[in-house]
Parts: C-alpha cells; structure tokens; sequence
C-alpha cells in the first residue's frame, strides 16, 4: 500500500542521553507540515523495538509500581518498563528491567511475550514489547533508584481486573499488558 505522507527532510532538533528528537518536513496531497516533531530512542533495535514492559507474577499475584511522572503530574500505576539498550534483545532489556525496578527475577523460560505496541504513534517512532514474567522471585540486587520511581505492591488477580475495569490503571502499556495476560490467562 502506498505511504499518503512523503517524507522530504528531516533535521535534528535536540536530544539527550536516550531520545532524539527531529523534526520532519512532511507532505500530503495538497498539505505540507515543515516542522512534524518526531522523537526516536537511541536504542532503537532494526525490529523497531524501542522499549520494554514486563507484568511481574509472584506466588501472591501481580507486582505493579506506583510511580509518579513529571510530564503529567501524576502518579500512575505502572509495570517495570524501560528502554532496550544498544544491542539488547527485548527479552535480555525485560529482565533487566525486572530486576532495576522491582527487584524482581524470574527464569527466562519464564518470560512470556505478550507481543507489541506502538506508545504514541503520531510522534514515537517504536514500538513496545510485552511480556510477562511468571514465578517472580526476589532478585539478589538492590533496586535502581531514580526519580518518581515508587515501591513495588503485590495485588491480587481481581483488584487488578478491578483496577483496570475502573480506569484506575492509566498508563497504555500497563493497561494493555494486562489485559492480553488476561486474555491468554483467564
């Protein structure tokens, strides 16, 4: 099928340690846009993969963080998520995450894709992996700590069907993880 946008430039605009972002001149039909913003990981895989989320399942249930985010001034219930490194593969980037932010580790067997997404695909050019983690246990490393980064909380199979039937879980690759275990694992 043919593309309905050309792409006739593209120039840097600024970055820092893991994203660049461009912006594109592009062109349809009769509109032109000079300045579409476009941000990029660094990571960047050729697959497209530029991040990661991992639903984290112990013997008690399900382990979600409560992060609080800058950019929308809230905090939010979240996985362990996070971007691929340069030359990661999407299970290797899962399981580091896992463990930076959960403190959590499973066997790699273990680790269940739960397939992909795209986090906003007007502006974000990658996609998600997603994944499961089953038969968490705690890993034998302290948690990264940065900024917003909460602690994580087990809850029980039906407070997160709850939680998600309510819109009280938010973030789209959280939401959407969720909900394809769930529909893998009823």
């Amino acid at each position: 099928m043919e593309r309905p946008v050309r792409l006739l430039g593209r120039r840097p605009a600024c970055e820092n340690r893991v994203w660049r972002v461009d912006f594109d001149h592009i062109a349809a039909e009769a509109v032109e846009v000079p300045n579409y913003l476009t941000m990029v990981p660094k990571g960047l895989r050729p697959d497209g993969i530029g991040g990661v989320s991992v639903l984290p399942v112990t013997a008690d249930g399900f382990v979600l963080l409560r992060n609080y985010r800058h950019a929308v001034d809230a905090w939010l219930w979240e996985l362990p998520r996070g971007f691929v490194d340069a030359g990661e593969s999407a299970e290797v980037a899962a399981l580091r995450e896992l463990e930076e932010e959960a403190g959590l580790t499973c066997d790699p067997a273990d680790l269940v894709a739960l397939g992909f997404f795209y986090p906003e695909a007007s502006t974000i050019r990658a996609k998600g992996a997603l994944f499961a983690a089953l038969g968490c246990r705690p890993a034998m490393v302290a948690r990264d700590e940065e900024p917003g980064l909460g602690q994580p909380v087990t809850v029980k199979r039906d407070d997160l069907l709850r939680m998600l039937a309510s819109g009280e879980i938010e973030d789209a690759s959280t939401a959407i993880a969720c909900h394809r275990y769930f529909s893998v694992r009823p």
